[in-house]
């Protein structure tokens, strides 16, 4: 009798503390239904900016605007085209677990108060997500992702959840146009980004929308003025584009704050000769004549170091078609008591400042690169991007003129956003280093100066495909008639996902979540998912 009261008792108390619990919240504790509107955005930015900006470090590994010092590791792998499970695995991660799935509760909470701003806000993160993403995988969990009862969910192909994407851009557009209530929150208070900005934001859903339409440049429905149009409802200013700025703490070794490509890059990353060659305008048809100049961007994107002597030496690029990628470059050490470095891999400056606040004395090993800085911006979508498409879209309607006009406006905007002076950038443009003359200009002049002002973006790769890279119509390299001049297979290509010279990469491999607990579901979406080709299968968009 004692025990049963005993229990009885507990069971009492647990109902009486449950019930408490039921109607009584605790503010200072997180829940699904506690937080705001605008304490929810925060988070969910920084959150997709690691996952976009992550994607984008995989991507520049494969798209060879970087390369490693020799380890077997996944950065290692991607610059021989190799995409394992566990390189694959980040950017999902932080989709779904850290980003997705909170989208849904912000627009609630912010459907509560009428604020509307948050509402569209949150349909342009939920769409530009999964359209980078879907073009990134090729295909991925979209309308079962967040259903509490799934544990499985069906994998969606890239084609419908682009259909998906567009129209919940072209609601955000009009949540943001819409009169906030009275009370609600202003998107200020919640908005790192743009800083409530609300044409800025539908500017962004528009340039999402101008690249999602150019991906479609292979399918028969193709519609350059669709393009032209999103494009031109872009950011067409650098204060009209959508930039994520970093904090550089030297107070502090905890790099939460830093930006992406710093901590991403480490101090193993390298440029490529192909970026090099490409910033120097050293490659098949670039532009050139008795005006040349030195690309104003040179000394702010590329590393430079004090050698043995004391002497200022930029770095070099490293070869991805050359012997020297089979087992590096090495990585490199400098002895101060005999003056000498660990090895001739000297050449190939680290992407990090080294050291990073420099005393009187100090040996300079690295004066870093914009991108890489710890307190740098990450270029997210800009009016630079938005003028390269107009270009290549005026360039494909036989308009030179406007294709002219727009190319030379992409290079002036990347050059202000990385901080050349405006007389600097005038005089560059109007060098012979420059297409001047409409009738010459080509598209692998516009998509040279497209790679470089987006560099370490997602959306690089997306125009290699599209364009098959520098292959001619059976996939060959092809210098001729492709346009990525000198884009070549890697030395040390990952010969098991492409066995033949006609083999590029196309996609990324499904994260090991998927094959581990998902495995049903994945093959229904693609039988080839767990072969080592999957990897140069192209998605949707990137075949007729």
């Amino acid at each position: 009798m004692k025990k049963l009261l005993a229990i009885l008792s507990i069971t009492v108390a647990f109902t009486s503390c449950n019930t408490w619990l039921d109607v009584n919240d605790n503010p200072n504790s997180a829940n699904s239904a506690v937080p705001t509107a605008e304490q929810r955005l925060p988070p969910i930015l920084a959150q997709f900016s690691d996952c976009y900006e992550s994607a984008g470090t995989r991507a520049a590994f494969v798209s060879q605007q970087l390369a490693v010092t020799y380890a077997i590791n996944n950065n290692y792998n991607l610059t021989r085209w190799y995409s394992n499970l566990s390189s694959a695995n980040w950017p999902w991660q932080c989709w779904y677990v850290n980003t997705a799935v909170n989208i849904a509760p912000m627009i609630t909470a912010a459907e509560k108060v009428g604020a509307y701003h948050y509402i569209g806000v949150g349909k342009i993160i939920k769409a530009w997500g999964f359209s980078a993403l879907s073009d990134f995988y090729g295909m991925m969990p979209y309308d079962e992702f967040d259903d509490p009862n799934t544990f499985t969910p069906k994998f969606d192909d890239g084609s419908y959840i682009q259909g998906k994407v567009l129209e919940l851009l072209d609601e955000a557009i009009q949540d943001l146009q819409k009169q906030q209530a009275p009370g609600a929150p202003s998107l200020a208070e919640g908005d790192t980004w743009n800083h409530g900005n609300v044409d800025n934001w539908i500017r962004l859903a528009n340039g999402i929308k101008a690249r999602c339409l150019l991906h479609l440049v292979k399918k028969a429905d193709f519609d350059p003025e669709a393009v032209l149009a999103a494009a031109n409802a872009g950011p067409q200013t650098e204060d009209q584009s959508t930039i994520m700025q970093y904090i550089d703490d030297p107070s502090t070794t905890n790099n939460a704050k830093s930006s992406l490509q710093y901590q991403n890059t480490g101090t193993s990353a390298r440029f490529t000769k192909l970026y090099i060659d490409y910033l120097s305008n050293n490659y098949t048809g670039a532009p050139t004549g008795a005006n040349d100049m030195e690309d104003p961007r040179m000394d702010i994107i590329l590393p430079r170091m004090q050698d043995g002597s004391g002497n200022w030496v930029r770095t070099q690029g490293v070869d991805m078609t050359s012997d020297v990628v089979l087992n590096g470059p090495k990585a490199v050490s400098f002895n101060s008591t005999t003056n000498k470095f660990s090895n001739a891999d000297s050449i190939y400056i680290q992407l990090r400042r080294n050291p990073m606040s420099p005393a009187a004395g100090n040996r300079i090993a690295s004066t870093g690169c914009w991108y890489t800085d710890r307190g740098a911006k990450g270029l997210l979508l800009t009016n630079a991007e938005m003028h390269f498409i107009v270009a290549e879209i005026k360039l494909r309607q036989n308009k030179p003129n406007e294709a002219l006009q727009a190319y030379q406006a992409g290079i002036k905007a990347h050059m202000t956003l990385v901080g050349v002076d405006g007389s600097v950038s005038d005089n560059f443009l109007a060098s012979t280093s420059v297409v001047q003359d409409p009738a010459k200009l080509t598209l692998s002049d516009i998509m040279i100066q497209k790679y470089i002002a987006l560099s370490f973006s997602i959306e690089v790769w997306c125009d290699l495909r599209r364009l098959n890279y520098c292959t001619d119509a059976s996939g060959v390299y092809n210098e001729s008639t492709g346009v990525y001049k000198g884009f070549k297979r890697p030395k040390h290509v990952y010969l098991e996902s492409y066995p033949n010279e006609t083999d590029w990469p196309r996609r990324f491999a499904v994260p090991s979540y998927e094959i581990n607990y998902n495995l049903d579901q994945v093959r229904a979406a693609n039988p080839n998912a767990e072969k080592p080709t999957y990897i140069n299968q192209p998605v949707w968009w990137d075949k007729p």
